[in-house]
């Protein structure tokens, strides 16, 4: 009796995992896929059930097929992101074969297929199929593909990079910084409530919500958000659904090297950093290298893709405000006042070097009582220091603007592979 028990269990076990197995698969797949459904119809309108209906994609040479049904309704589920040459046809009527139809990630298409009257012709090939609208859900959602990533300059602009494009869709707006998060702002959301996939898998920042790993622009294939009304699977946060997918290998080799430069003496120096005492640009060097390869490894079935970038990024960030230390004649004089501490000066000058002369590090007012020099002009390079002894009890110490920068440098690497 033990023995059967336990083998109902280790049944009822392996049943529950397969069935997890399947479930997860189902929803993996609609994360990163499309769907396209349709009807086939004759040249009079009237539907055509149980036409045979078969997608082709131009570059892996995979193959979806189905029937239409009863109402000549016909749909694939789960598409790869591709092209395809799409098919249909029926007893005594003309193969129509669509050539080049797009889908997109996380669009469900529809695209009804005419039949004609086998005669003279046996097959119809039709290209330039105006795009349809995504009539089948409620979801908001807007694709960008390789070329936009490509073209626009937005793409490149700090480190949300293709993250930008999303900034063109109705009800996303930046988020100015507001809330905790990074990324833009979906109708009037924080960022902090966006999510971020890359092929199905799970891409947020546990620590202020973003992007964990930033995807290399030119390994992306396609970038949907998505921004309400979402299908079951898409859960995890009530903002935008920022869903990637990468380019994948197909039946012929292709692949693509890049390199990206932003240089500190590509600039022109601004009027802030030479208020600051300097005299060049402080250093701000954003270089990216990059690469990636993909090709068969079986023909029609199974098909590699590769890439790697590294991204050294140099800068020196210079404080929003002057920062005004003694001149080498201000220490001078500092030194000379009795009762100086001659080891706390010594500390002092250790982190806060002699500044070179001039420079607007006003510390009084023209009006001051303390002035007792009656040079107007040089208060603007002058502080005053207690000095019993002197006349009016302060001494005046030239000082002029210290150029001061803190380096900082972050070398990122990524590296990214799809089989």
């Amino acid at each position: 009796m033990i023995k059967r028990y336990r083998i109902f269990l280790t049944l009822l076990s392996l049943m529950v995992l397969v069935l997890g197995l399947v479930a997860v698969s189902q929803v993996s797949a609609q994360l990163i896929s499309g769907n396209l459904v349709g009807t086939v119809l004759d040249k009079t309108g009237a539907v055509v059930p149980h036409a045979s209906v078969e997608a082709v994609n131009t570059q892996t040479g995979a193959r979806y097929s189905t029937k239409a049904n009863d109402a000549g309704e016909y749909r694939f589920n789960n598409m790869a992101v591709g092209t395809y040459n799409i098919s249909a046809s029926a007893t005594n009527l003309a193969t129509t074969t669509i050539n080049g139809y797009a889908i997109e990630l996380n669009m469900t298409k529809s695209l009804p297929i005419t039949l004609e009257i086998r005669g003279a012709v046996t097959t119809v090939e039709v290209s330039g199929v105006a795009e349809a609208l995504d009539t089948a859900s409620s979801t908001l959602a807007t694709t960008f593909d390789p070329k936009m990533n490509a073209d626009l300059p937005s793409t490149t602009l700090g480190a949300s990079g293709i993250l930008n494009l999303s900034l063109l869709s109705s009800g996303v707006a930046s988020s100015g910084a507001i809330g905790a998060g990074s990324g833009p702002s979906i109708g009037g959301q924080r960022p902090r409530n966006n999510n971020f996939t890359v092929e199905g898998i799970d891409n947020n920042s546990k620590s202020v919500t973003g992007p964990l790993v930033p995807v290399p622009n030119d390994s992306i294939s396609e970038f949907t958000i998505l921004q309400n009304q979402y299908s079951p699977e898409f859960g995890h946060s009530s903002g935008g659904q920022f869903n990637f997918v990468l380019k994948g290998g197909t039946n012929s080799f292709h692949g693509a090297g890049y390199i990206y430069s932003q240089n500190r003496n590509f600039n022109a120096m601004d009027q802030a950093t030479k208020n600051n005492g300097f005299t060049q640009n402080q250093r701000f060097d954003n270089n990216r290298f990059g690469g990636n390869l993909g090709g068969p490894i079986l023909k029609n079935k199974l098909f590699f893709f590769g890439s790697g970038q590294y991204n050294p990024v140099g800068q020196a960030s210079v404080p929003g405000a002057a920062v005004c230390t003694p001149t080498a004649a201000g220490y001078t004089t500092i030194s000379s006042i009795p009762g100086i501490s001659s080891a706390n000066l010594g500390v002092f000058q250790k982190y806060a070097t002699a500044a070179p002369a001039g420079g607007n590090c006003s510390a009084v007012s023209a009006t001051d009582p303390r002035d007792t020099t009656g040079k107007t002009a040089n208060l603007f390079n002058q502080i005053f220091i207690t000095n019993a002894s002197a006349p009016g009890g302060f001494t005046p110490v030239d000082v002029g603007v210290l150029p001061v920068s803190a380096p900082n440098y972050n070398n990122a690497k990524t590296f990214m592979g799809k089989i």
